[in-house]
């Protein structure tokens, strides 16, 4: 087991802004939510945690989160940086292949809420794992290609406004533009598919990015070191990044990232963070998150499983309702394909 496996201790904290989000089929809040007409303001500053508690990151102290009407700039895989922005060039993910694929909703391992509107119903034959089709494991090199788009339906007619929350503390400035963000870290792959669309109408946004970050199999967060509130454990992963990565859409609002299941930390559950930009200024920051079932299950499965029970679920979590957010709002739609990823997937309306 590397270094940056190690189990993590304890540590918490509250975080999140303001998210648009598609509603899932059967959801009841279809109108605009409160307090959520003016999304493209700059960001609000966190509840007065620094970024690791006086920690450097990246070579810089207690660096603060972005500005919101800033764009950081990006680093490809080989370390160089580029700037991200509506004309910019970051690769994309495509739908692989436009194959036109649907998923059964039926055999989605999401058991908490509906597929998002929009997502394509029925079932290609061969998407969706059979019975007795086990877990992936290894990390994303154990990933074999060929996933359908669970958006070709379009995003559907609802789009409601998520209510304002709280950035958090693990964010890191600079992340790679790169699709597969797990920078070899082992765990579970995960394949994660968003669709970017204007609440009005729900059109498709063209010059959009999508920023994600989540904590490693481990329970810990790169680029903080040691000791720190996103690094409570004993590996200083200062100079990594995994588990983080910025990338463009494509012409249809389409983007795909590789990753593994997100360990867990105390006080949280399992979730994924994401900013989407447009012409670099946030338009929506938020959290996802897993059906506490399928978070049970994967947490059993090979390294996860070595690291205990974790302490919070959904109905536990201070954030997971926050603001008056409904399951169906936060919750991802998931599949397990037939080479044992899970697919996850969420249409992100902006204002």
């Amino acid at each position: 087991m590397s270094e940056r496996q190690k189990t993590a201790t304890t540590f918490s904290r509250r975080d999140a802004l303001k998210v648009c989000l598609v509603p899932a089929i059967g959801a009841l809040a279809v109108g605009w939510l409160p307090g959520c007409g003016d999304s493209n303001d700059a960001e609000p500053e966190d509840e007065g945690a620094s970024r690791d508690s006086g920690a450097p990151g990246r070579g810089k102290d207690a660096a603060a989160p972005r500005d919101a009407d800033t764009q950081p700039a990006a680093r490809d895989d080989a370390g160089q940086q580029a700037r991200v922005d509506g004309g910019g060039k970051a690769p994309t993910a495509s739908a692989d292949g436009g194959s036109g694929q649907g998923v059964d909703a039926g055999q989605s391992a999401d058991a908490g809420a509906s597929a998002d509107a929009g997502a394509a119903a029925g079932n290609d034959g061969g998407a969706v794992a059979g019975p007795g089709v086990p877990w992936a494991t290894g990390g994303t090199k154990g990933m074999q290609g060929g996933y359908p788009d669970p958006f070709v339906t379009g995003a559907g007619a609802a789009c409601v406004l998520y209510p304002k929350q709280q950035l958090g503390p693990c964010y890191s400035q600079m992340p790679p533009m790169r699709e597969d963000v797990s920078a070899g870290v082992d765990g579970l792959p995960v394949r994660l598919s968003f669709l970017v669309v204007r609440a009005g109408g729900c059109t498709p946004v063209t010059d959009a990015t999508v920023d994600i970050w989540h904590s490693g199999s481990s329970g810990i967060y790169s680029a903080f070191r040691t000791g720190t509130i996103c690094n409570p454990g004993t590996d200083d992963v200062l100079s990594d990044d995994f588990c983080r990565g910025v990338q463009t859409v494509n012409q249809q609002g389409r983007i795909d990232f590789n990753t593994v299941f997100p360990g867990w930390y105390t006080g949280r559950s399992i979730h994924i963070h994401f900013t989407v930009r447009v012409g670099g200024r946030a338009a929506v920051t938020s959290q996802l998150y897993f059906d506490d079932a399928l978070s049970e299950e994967s947490l059993a499965q090979g390294y996860y499983k070595t690291r205990g029970a974790r302490d919070t679920t959904n109905k536990d979590d201070s954030t997971f309702r926050s603001g008056g957010a409904s399951p169906e709002q936060v919750l991802f739609s998931t599949v397990k394909r037939p080479d044992g990823v899970l697919h996850a997937w969420k249409v992100l309306s902006i204002a």
